[in-house]
């Protein structure tokens, strides 16, 4: 039987958003299961008990997050007994948290509670997960000052923020709104699940 991969969208987004990442999951031999989850109605901890259930019984899992979803990736992989934890790629992930959703806190009471979640640190996740995160860098520096982010970013997230506490990074000249549906970060995506690097 082929590893599962879990690939999750982000907040206000559905599954259809994740269509091609699963497509390139499934063309390499993964088992992609691709969820709809209620991303602008409840926490971090609430969304992760929602899609526990969701895991695969057998097997190894592995995970493909964008932004909220990434952080939701490292839930769920934690919830797993560790002989069963596969590899974990976020894309654009706002690990340490965003400014720029510090500033739409406003925007709370229609993207959710976890909007608030996001504009700071997460919790550190345990440092035996191998963890890949994809940072965007194609943000207009003029859009810095709508944002308030500091230095590359990709309109949402920092690279920094991005990065967070994973061992293998990679940088691309994409924004936000458009890596997941990028040949060049699926490509790299899948490679990170089958080989473990970018």
């Amino acid at each position: 039987m082929s590893d599962w991969v879990i690939i999750l969208h982000g907040l206000g987004r559905s599954a259809a958003s994740m269509r091609r990442m699963a497509h390139a999951a499934s063309a390499a031999g993964f088992t992609p299961l691709c969820p709809d989850y209620p991303s602008h109605r409840d926490d971090l901890a609430t969304l992760a008990r929602q899609l526990a259930p969701l895991l695969p019984e057998t097997g190894l899992v592995h995970f493909i997050g964008h932004s909220l979803g990434g952080i939701l990736a490292l839930r769920l992989a934690e919830m797993l007994p560790a002989a069963r934890r596969g590899r974990i790629v976020q894309l654009g992930a706002p690990n340490l948290g965003s400014s720029l959703a510090n500033r739409s806190a406003l925007l709370a009471p229609v993207l959710g509670p976890a909007l608030l979640e996001l504009t700071r640190e997460q919790p550190k996740p345990d440092p035996a997960l191998c963890i890949g995160a994809i940072a965007g860098t194609a943000a207009l520096p003029l859009y810095d000052v709508l944002t308030g982010l500091k230095g590359p970013n990709d309109g949402k997230v920092s690279l920094t923020s991005a990065f967070g506490h994973a061992r293998h990074c990679l940088a691309l000249k994409l924004t936000h709104f458009k890596m997941m549906d990028s040949p060049e970060a699926i490509a790299a995506s899948i490679r990170f699940l089958q080989q473990g690097r970018f």
